[in-house]
């Protein structure tokens, strides 16, 4: 039997129809598989911290596994390639930080671009702090300076990553106070800590909970943000000593693959954004050092777009190399 054009068309608009009908149900069902948060830092930190206790109140909440998953490396590029490539159905996301800017300007090979992705929601920010050694009697950030001031050079920072936020604050404080000290890159907080402890290295700049969880053993001297953190209160601000420059706020946002459909992506937001603002989250969140802030996807990309400058800046200065 021969058909007429007309019911060519019918035919194919019943069958595109169809099989829109499954694509239609699998999207509003979404998370229909199990959830999967890629961090690039190390498991142990803060952000490995703070996305397992969002995964456990997401999983209650809609009743799918969510787990998360370390990707250290490469200053943040080996878990943001990693997510770019998985399929962009909502089901695995990035936790990433300053670096996910960073290592496009400072790798132009670096796997990713920043458009690879679409912004979901900033978690948290936190405070960035430098933490010394107790064996080098060292009190205050006036006292750093002017022990680095003697020793040009041979007093060391370590930080969570090559171009990261630790990283640039480091070279802030440098240029602000007219000082050279060595930068240690770590593929994470943790790590950089644990040898402040061990004496390898004489400082960490990272997140104040980071800098602040061994009193005794680590002294957290200044946070790089414009006011104090409310439960760490006696750590003053870079710009109370007298250094206004040094100002970088660290944070935590979740990312998902460009090509992500809109449905997806605002009710993993709005999901997202529920729990970090939870009290016992919230109360958890401080003690880490963060403080919840639930932006959505255009706060967060309007934050990004003020941040990228000031990394293009640091950047061009030459202080922040690879």
């Amino acid at each position: 039997m021969t058909m007429t054009r007309r019911q060519v068309l019918q035919v194919a608009s019943g069958a595109a129809a169809t099989l829109a009908v499954p694509l239609l149900r699998a999207q509003g069902a979404f998370p229909n598989a199990p959830l999967r948060i890629v961090i690039t830092v190390p498991a142990g930190g803060g952000h490995d911290a703070m996305m397992r206790l969002v995964g456990q109140k997401i999983s209650e909440s809609w009743g799918q596994t969510c787990v998360v998953e370390s990707r250290p490396g490469a200053s943040g590029a080996i878990a943001a390639v990693a997510v770019a490539r998985s399929p962009a159905d909502g089901h695995t996301m990035l936790l990433t930080n300053s670096n996910f800017l960073s290592t496009t300007i400072l790798q132009p090979n670096a796997g990713y671009k920043v458009s690879d992705f679409v912004p979901v929601s900033m978690q948290v920010l936190t405070p960035i702090a430098i933490g010394v050694r107790s064996g080098l009697n060292v009190n205050t950030i006036q006292e750093w300076v002017a022990l680095a001031k003697k020793q040009p050079g041979k007093l060391t920072y370590g930080s969570y990553g090559q171009g990261s936020g630790g990283h640039f604050v480091g070279e802030q404080l440098n240029a602000a106070a007219g000082i050279e000290t060595t930068h240690v890159p770590y593929k994470g907080e943790a790590p950089a800590i644990q040898d402040v402890l061990g004496g390898q290295i004489d400082a960490v700049i990272a997140s104040l909970g980071g800098a602040s969880r061994h009193p005794g053993k680590i002294k957290a001297l200044a946070i790089a943000s414009p006011t104090r953190f409310p439960i760490y209160n006696d750590v003053p601000t870079f710009a109370e000593a007298g250094l206004p420059d040094v100002n970088m706020p660290g944070w935590g946002g979740v990312f998902l693959p460009a090509a992500t459909p809109k449905a997806v992506v605002a009710k993993l937001s709005a999901e997202l954004n529920r729990v970090i603002m939870l009290p016992d989250v919230q109360a958890k969140m401080l003690d880490l050092g963060f403080e919840s802030v639930g932006w959505g996807a255009d706060k967060l990309q309007a934050f990004l777009d003020e941040q990228l400058v000031k990394t293009r800046k640091l950047v061009d200065s030459g202080r922040v190399k690879l």
